[in-house]
């Protein structure tokens, strides 16, 4: 009886394994098998049951295999997940009335136009920023030694390859006025792109809590300091005499986003340049703004 009953288990664990796995076990498993059964009775309920009792044997092998392959999947999956959108609670906390404006701002709006907008609002940027084929001056006027270390980081020439080479930020095709919406947990920012021409610009334009009230950033322009195929950050200047910058924004073209804020100014770009290799899964998403809300 116990032999039977051994076998019967084999049995039901074989069949188990090869409907699950079949695609995940190599050619020596099936060899295995057929040894297996090539033996006497005796080893094959010997062979059972050190695989019930010490969960030794081909099968498990093929268990542990099987699962190292999903969780390289999942992580894999992980690196090329964006959150959700969240489309109804960015226009709830926006307002579809001030979306639609700052998209149509954009738009249909001249350069020196649409900066003497945003001028108009509670806002960072200068006079000065009117001059709209100005490169920097921002930062080129500020001679601090602070300020001087962290301008070796900014990129002047920036293209905005992520929206080129992406899927997502081409559709329905490249634009080169742009207005993203990005959203973590608890926030949502508008940056704007003005890449119509050079020197190509960046703005934060809008910034909202998302589940609670706070202090929130003020329109003003911002650096590129990593511009390739895969991502993008960018950072507001130093303040406070920092030697570096409190807030970054880094945007994946698989439409992640991270915001990153240090109010001590300790947060070296580097750090965050390391940090973003990792693309990590979250909830955090960069969407395109359209008439209608987010693409």
């Amino acid at each position: 009886m116990k032999r039977f009953i051994s076998i019967a288990i084999l049995s039901l664990i074989m069949n188990m394994q090869f409907i699950e796995y079949a695609q995940a076990i190599p050619g020596g498993a099936f060899r295995n098998f057929f040894k297996l059964f090539k033996g006497s009775g005796d080893d094959i309920i010997k062979k059972a049951d050190d695989l019930i009792k010490n969960g030794t044997g081909q099968g498990n092998k093929i268990i542990r295999s099987e699962d190292d392959l999903l969780k390289n999947l999942e992580i894999e999956r992980g690196y090329k997940a964006a959150g959700p959108k969240q489309e109804s609670l960015v226009l709830e906390k926006v307002g579809v009335d001030s979306h639609l404006t700052e998209f149509r701002n954009l738009k249909e709006s001249s350069r020196t136009s649409y900066i003497k907008k945003l001028r108009k609002k509670k806002t960072k940027l200068d006079p000065k920023d009117l001059l709209e084929d100005d490169l920097l001056e921002i930062s080129d006027n500020d001679t601090s030694s602070n300020n001087s270390t962290f301008i070796k980081y900014i990129i002047a020439n920036w293209v905005g390859k992520i929206y080129r080479t992406s899927e997502y930020y081409n559709k329905p095709n490249y634009e080169d006025k742009m207005l993203l919406v990005c959203s973590n947990i608890d926030q949502v920012f508008y940056f704007s792109l003005l890449m119509e021409k050079e020197p190509k610009r960046a703005f934060l334009v809008d910034h909202k809590k998302l589940k609670n009230k706070g202090s929130v950033l003020p329109i003003q322009e911002l650096v590129i300091i990593e511009d390739n195929d895969d991502v993008k950050i960018m950072s507001t200047m130093p303040a406070n005499n920092n030697k570096w910058p409190s807030h970054y924004f880094t945007i994946y073209k698989d439409q992640n986003f991270y915001y990153d804020q240090s109010n001590s100014g300790y947060v070296t770009p580097e750090a965050i340049k390391n940090k973003v290799l990792n693309n990590p899964m979250g909830k955090n998403n960069c969407s395109k703004a359209t008439n209608n809300g987010l693409l």
